[in-house]
């Protein structure tokens, strides 16, 4: 068992909470888009998206947050690997860590769950009128 590293623990979980940030920002256009909201708003689909992009970046970038804060904390007798499960539960975290920065950016009014709610609805309605040519 290694020694901790409190440096390389503030470098890992910076590293979080940017990507965390970075991940809710990304993908804010997907989910204010008129076609998202008016067919995915409400029903549980942000998560698995949010899941599912963050996994293929940091598989093609090789990135496990989790081995690296392990490392961090001493806990390698050898070398710690990135793994393929270390980047599922990293693509967890993010999307974890990027609700958290939603829910930040509720309070300080920076994103409006409501309004988007609101938005959503809307769509809804003007995709199933009978005389919008995109509802049949």
């Amino acid at each position: 068992m290694g020694d901790v590293d409190p440096n390389s623990i503030g470098t890992v979980l910076f590293v979080f909470l940017t990507l965390s940030v970075v991940f809710e920002v990304a993908m804010t256009p997907i989910f204010n888009w008129r076609v998202f909201a008016e067919r995915f708003e409400g029903k549980g689909v942000k998560t698995p998206l949010t899941v599912v992009a963050a996994l293929l970046v940091f598989w093609k970038y090789d990135l496990d947050i989790v081995a690296d804060l392990l490392a961090a904390l001493g806990k390698s007798g050898s070398a710690i690997e990135t793994s393929f499960a270390g980047q599922v539960l990293t693509a967890l975290l993010i999307a974890g860590g990027s609700d958290g920065v939603f829910r930040i950016f509720t309070v300080l009014k920076i994103r409006n769950p409501a309004e988007r709610e609101e938005k959503a609805q809307q769509a809804r309605e003007r995709q199933a009128q009978p005389d919008n040519p995109q509802a049949a």
